[in-house]
């Protein structure tokens, strides 16, 4: 048997080096997001504008390039996708350490953290493409399992240790950890995932000019299109992105609010925000790998439908909270909730929409999700000010509630869900890891 097709928990060892170097930038990357936060909110007097501007930067990028992102995973090599917008990012991450050192907050900031994000969009894309192709379909939960733990586990170190870092020496060590971090990922990417054999037609193809790249970027635009088309006709896949849109709205009050929440309202240092971030994965890491392991794909549905009621109850709590205590307990609620969400709404949609349109259908769902989400904190922004954190909170709870409801009815009222194309895109990529090519 060769390394390629050697399993543990049944899945393939490739997926275990793609966790690996997933790791490894995602520690690094929440020294950095945490980082970003305390550094905005604390060197700039208005502090409602600096978080909205420090916010918008980090997600119009995602809403302007995601569909071409989305087309780019469906068409180009992953691996080769993965290595370049990684090390990318580390560089940022490196001209951000500089930049806080000697020029402070300002838009050298600003570029450096919007070119991050457009790094950010085209990996993500990446990422939900290859899982699905790479695992079968009944172990897709599993897998998703264990990448939603994997991540709530570097979510309950990261921020703790960011904030203590950003105490004790500013925002320059935290950059510079994720700048090494991501460099050492990309590195990862290089030599622990196989190089496919239809690489070397793409560096061929590549070779073909200008005229030749300028047609395939025609070409990928081209295929947005199909894709709308097919998610317009697809009345379950609607339904299951309605009501996942509750808590993209929650998620976005959250980061522009809880910090107001929690340094103004319950008077607290700024730096406990990355200590509830860290106490929300904690409590995050072992409901993921619960439901990873035992919930049957037959049961997300349910399971996806039943921790959207629950995470509007838990922002109601959160925006109503009096202490740090009841703070907590709805921190730990919207957590355990979290991590099986996460898990259910990527199994039933990389297993509801078509392996040839799911790059697509995603990149057009991030550019509607962050359309959302600009617009959730700019709201946010004007309500803060206005009304004070808890407004945002509580309403956005009730927000969600009401798209469950409605998406909910959706998806339950489908007559079934389009069929897929993964067989053949599982026996593709296995016979490219089957046949690596010298790298």
């Amino acid at each position: 048997m060769t390394p390629q097709h050697r399993t543990i928990f049944a899945l393939p060892l490739t997926f275990f080096g793609f966790l690996m170097a997933v790791a490894v930038s995602d520690l690094g990357d929440s020294f950095r997001l945490l980082a970003l936060d305390l550094w905005f909110y604390e060197s700039s007097t208005d502090k409602e504008g600096a978080r909205l501007t420090l916010l918008l930067a980090s997600v119009i990028p995602a809403l302007l390039v995601a569909p071409l992102a989305g087309a780019v995973a469906d068409r180009f090599d992953l691996r080769r996708t993965f290595i370049a917008t990684t090390a990318l990012r580390g560089i940022i991450s490196l001209g951000l350490a500089a930049v806080a050192h000697s020029l402070g907050v300002g838009e050298t900031a600003i570029v450096l953290v919007v070119a991050s994000a457009v790094a950010s969009v085209f990996f993500t894309s990446s990422a939900f493409v290859f899982v699905p192709r790479l695992v079968k379909q009944n172990l897709l939960p599993r897998a998703n399992g264990i990448l939603e733990s994997m991540t709530w586990a570097l979510a309950a170190v990261g921020p703790a240790a960011g904030a203590l870092a950003f105490a004790a020496w500013g925002p320059a060590p935290s950059f510079l950890i994720d700048g090494a971090s991501f460099l050492l990922s990309a590195l990862l990417f290089k030599y622990v995932l196989v190089k496919p054999v239809k690489e070397v037609t793409d560096q061929r193809r590549a070779r073909g000019g200008v005229r030749q790249l300028a047609r395939e970027f025609g070409e990928l635009l081209q295929g947005v299109g199909p894709a709308a088309a097919y998610l317009a006709s697809h009345r379950y896949a609607l339904g299951l992105l309605l009501a996942s849109y509750g808590v993209t709205i929650t998620a976005a009050a959250n980061s522009f609010s809880l910090i107001f929440l929690i340094a103004v309202d319950l008077q607290l240092p700024a730096e406990a925000f990355g200590l509830v971030l860290s106490w929300n994965g904690v409590v995050a890491v072992v409901a993921a790998l619960i439901v990873g392991f035992i919930v049957r794909a037959s049961g997300m549905q349910t399971l996806y439908l039943a921790c959207l009621g629950l995470f509007a109850v838990a922002q109601i709590i959160i925006g109503l909270a009096p202490n740090l205590f009841i703070l907590i307990i709805g921190v730990a609620l919207s957590a355990l909730i979290n991590a099986p969400y996460n898990v259910a709404v990527t199994t039933l949609f990389q297993t509801s929409i078509a392996d040839e349109y799911l790059g697509r259908v995603e990149g057009l769902d991030v550019s509607v999700d962050n359309a959302l989400r600009i617009g959730t904190l700019i709201a946010a922004a004007a309500a803060v000010a206005t009304w004070g954190p808890r407004s945002v909170l509580v309403v956005s709870g009730i927000v969600a509630l009401v798209l469950l409801i409605v998406g909910g009815a959706l998806m339950l009222r489908s007559t079934g869900r389009s069929g897929t194309t993964r067989k053949s895109a599982d026996r593709s990529l296995t016979d490219d890891l089957a046949n690596p090519s010298d790298s």
